[in-house]
């Protein structure tokens, strides 16, 4: 090599801070998505509590009917904001974990593909284990700002988890109670027990917006 030639650098893994990426424009996505959720969610509540009372005093067969079609409609609509909303969460999951990574190394025991693959994993993995993964990422996330002493409660972590394991716990409950529904009284019931748990959701994805914008917020600044 001469004298003129400039010194490479050995390969090997890209530093650290090489893997930092603002997760600013994944949470304005999210924003826009979860609350979109939220209004499919107060649009389910509206049908679901028009069916309870359509189905009252005979005015309506226990069939669908047109409150029945309006449930429908509803719920088709939570599905159609559900599903991108999930995939664009996870992907913002997965780079907040990655950048606390590189802010407070060696303090999670997985790789940064478990803010993934946690989500695969019935039960614990929609509520426990990602809430578990956000309170890490919260703390190493906080550390790194001035006056991280006021950011460091975990209050947004655990109200977004807490409000979306209440949302699936009410939901299943009415499903399984709207699958014995057999008689007039108990389909009236059911909906309604279904517009309490989308009322719910709705609660949760508030939350969740909450949650993602104050925990971007911390990343952007650090």
């Amino acid at each position: 090599m001469s004298a003129g030639t400039a010194r490479l650098s050995p390969l090997g893994a890209p530093p650290a801070r090489s893997l930092l990426r603002s997760p600013k424009g994944l949470a304005t996505a999210l924003t826009v998505l979860l609350g979109l959720c939220a209004a499919t969610r107060l649009l389910a509540v509206a049908a679901g509590v028009n069916r309870y009372r359509a189905l009252d005093g005979f005015e309506e067969a226990v069939g669908l009917g047109h409150s029945g079609n309006l449930l429908m409609i509803a719920t088709s609509l939570v599905l159609l904001a559900m599903i991108p909303t999930a995939v664009v969460f996870i992907v913002w999951f997965h780079r907040v974990r990655v950048n606390a990574g590189v802010y407070a190394q060696g303090t999670f025991r997985g790789g940064a593909g478990w803010a993934i693959g946690v989500w695969f994993i019935p039960v614990l993995g929609w509520t426990v284990l990602p809430c578990l993964i956000a309170v890490k990422v919260w703390a190493a996330s906080a550390s790194r700002l001035p006056g991280k002493a006021a950011l460091t409660s975990f209050g947004p972590v655990y109200a977004w988890a807490g409000a979306l394991g209440a949302a699936m716990l009410a939901s299943g409950g009415a499903g399984v109670f709207a699958r014995g529904a057999a008689t007039r009284d108990a389909v009236r019931e059911a909906a309604l027990l279904a517009a309490a748990s989308d009322l719910v959701y709705a609660v949760a994805a508030g939350l969740a917006i909450l949650f993602v914008r104050r925990l971007s917020a911390m990343q952007s600044a650090a």
